[in-house]
């Protein structure tokens, strides 16, 4: 993946591997993709003012209670990753539904490049206090729009 590739990416988080992220295989563990694609959701919903409550107990959901939470997540992985590299991944959403929102992620080598993972997500808005699933917010959706460039 060359850097021209990660324009197209609004949101990219850069990352370090640690050698305790390593395993028995000698790579990374398939799991911290999740961790990374995660990291770079949550940044961008972050930039478009959709986030859920905090750990601390803050309520940090838009103004009626609205927030997100994942429903699918899936990843190609495309090469292994091997300590030391540092990396990036990168969040862009390809969809917008009534109540969902569809998410674009890669993993890609920071400084040469090299695309080791891609894959995807599904976030639904969703009312907290209820449970029930709710139309995406129509500021969260005008701040994706000019996010992704759609608007001037």
């Amino acid at each position: 993946m060359s850097s021209a590739a990660l324009k197209d990416f609004p949101v990219v988080v850069p990352f370090p591997v640690h050698w305790s992220e390593m395993d028995a295989y000698g790579h990374v563990n398939n799991a911290r993709t999740f961790t990374w694609f995660e990291s770079a959701r949550i940044a961008y919903m972050a930039r478009v003012g959709l986030v859920g409550p905090s750990a601390a107990g803050a309520d940090t959901t838009t103004a009626d209670g609205v927030g997100p939470i994942l429903a699918n997540t899936h990843a190609d992985y495309l090469k292994p990753v091997v300590f030391p590299v540092n990396l990036v991944a990168g969040a862009r959403v390809t969809r917008v539904g009534n109540s969902s929102i569809t998410f674009e992620h890669v993993v890609a080598g920071a400084d040469d490049g090299v695309l080791y993972t891609r894959g995807g997500s599904i976030v639904v808005t969703l009312r907290y206090a209820t449970h029930e699933k709710v139309p995406v917010p129509p500021g969260v959706r005008a701040a994706i729009e000019k996010l992704e460039g759609r608007l001037d």
